[in-house]
């Protein structure tokens, strides 16, 4: 494991031991949603700013972009860059489903080098760093081999509540592609849904507004462990809206047909 990966893996670590303990003496129960929207706002910010505290210890001279805080640069610039979400998965972390992530990547003159995605809860640890493999936990991970989409499980992220034309055709292409694959999984965190289809967990993925921080680093472990990505109409474009669709070659055009 690269240096600077393992670094940011104890970091992650530290800092989800936190959120965990923060977690276990909120009473949700008794709270209120406005009084839980700000424990999970809270969380998420002090979370943020204690990594990006720690990681400045070793890297003084990076830029610091956090999804809650912003973006926090030096004076002279390295050329590193660090890409922060604190914690993905806010549904399930508010209503305590244990599926909810941290997530880190490391961007070297402008090129996603390294990433990292942690469940603080299982404890299952996913890295990768561009041209040396994907990992969870230590160990080598490689993509599912399913040739058949009948026989494969897909991680899905249903859109927001709104009736617009965009969020009802995403439910139609999700309700055609639940036509033609083994089962549907749709997890609530999307950086999980990159890790476990890296690990060979879930066959394809099918995910749409990917925050931009989640998608660098999982679509890096992904790649690593052997899957293709696209956009919803198959083509290179996924970062501009992040929607994406994503399983091992010899799926993917069976993922892309069944979901149009």
């Amino acid at each position: 494991m690269q240096p600077m990966v393992n670094l940011a893996l104890r970091v992650l670590r530290e800092a989800g031991e936190e959120l965990v303990h923060a977690v276990e003496r909120f009473d949700f129960e008794r709270s209120s949603d406005q009084e839980i929207s700000r424990f999970v706002t809270d969380s998420a910010i002090r979370t943020e700013k204690q990594i990006i505290f720690k990681l400045r210890k070793h890297f003084p001279e990076d830029t610091f972009q956090g999804r809650e805080t912003g973006t926090q640069e030096r004076d002279e610039k390295s050329g590193n860059k660090w890409l922060i979400n604190p914690l993905e998965g806010h549904d399930n972390f508010r209503s305590g489903l244990p599926l909810y992530s941290l997530v880190l990547a490391c961007q070297i003159e402008g090129k996603t080098e390294h990433a990292v995605i942690i469940n603080p809860i299982t404890g299952q640890e996913f890295t990768a760093s561009r041209g040396r493999g994907a990992e969870l936990s230590g160990r080598r991970i490689r993509a599912s081999e399913k040739i058949k989409l009948s026989q494969s499980t897909v991680a899905i992220k249903f859109p927001g509540i709104a009736q617009d034309e965009r969020n009802d055709r995403i439910r139609q292409r999700i309700g055609n592609l639940s036509q033609n694959t083994r089962m549907i999984r749709a997890l609530g965190d999307d950086a999980l849904s990159f890790a476990h289809l890296a690990a060979g967990q879930v066959d394809a993925a099918w995910l749409n507004n990917v925050d931009s921080i989640t998608l660098q680093a999982g679509s890096l472990i992904a790649k690593e462990a052997g899957v293709l990505i696209t956009d919803f109409s198959g083509g290179p474009n996924y970062e501009s809206e992040g929607d994406v669709i994503a399983s091992n070659p010899k799926l993917l055009k069976s993922v892309i047909k069944s979901s149009l």
